[in-house]
């Protein structure tokens, strides 16, 4: 199942809630997609490709609820969404123990350990569902995301040349990444 426990912790006074995505969170997420899209170029979308209804937001959670292989997991501040992390497994037999991981939190949030604790979430249920494999991929310049992949173990398997186009026309490259349970 694509659930965890909800983990609790304080930061800066802040209190920060890990949980799995609900359904009815489901026009928080559009908007924390939009805006996180709005502050980086290290995202796989512009901002004009995050177009998901809510009902397709909701099937979509759901989905993920539903799924034995992928997981969808929020942080909440004070009563709101400001991030998403997700692991993608897979159904196929040869490729099972492995997952992708995606990250994004709001930049007004970033640096609080938020990043951090939900990759740790992710990790967590991997272990507990037979994940031992886990893969992401992540822009060349994204130096504060490289640090905290390395920490948590992962080791840069590969580089990804010109792998994705900038707002402004340019290219850029990326680190393919993988941690081993």
């Amino acid at each position: 199942m694509g659930k965890i426990k909800q983990a609790k912790y304080n930061i800066n006074g802040k209190t920060i809630i890990i949980r799995h995505a609900e359904v009815q969170d489901a026009e928080q997420l559009i908007n924390v997609t939009k805006k996180v899209n709005q502050e980086t170029d290290f995202l796989l979308k512009d901002l004009g490709e995050v177009c998901l209804t809510i009902k397709e937001e909701k099937e979509f959670i759901q989905s993920q609820i539903d799924s034995q292989v992928d997981l969808l997991i929020v942080p909440e501040v004070d009563g709101r969404i400001v991030g998403v992390c997700s692991l993608n497994g897979n159904t196929n037999k040869r490729i099972r123990h492995s997952a992708q991981f995606g990250l994004a939190v709001e930049k007004e949030y970033c640096g609080m350990g938020i990043g951090k604790n939900l990759m740790k979430s992710g990790i967590q249920w991997a272990k507990e569902n037979g994940i031992f494999r886990i893969t992401l991929e992540v822009d060349i310049n994204n130096y504060r995301a490289i640090s905290l992949y390395l920490k948590l173990g992962f080791e840069i398997e590969g580089t990804l040349r010109n792998d994705k186009m900038l707002s402004d026309g340019s290219y850029t490259s990326g680190y393919a990444m993988a941690l081993l349970l």
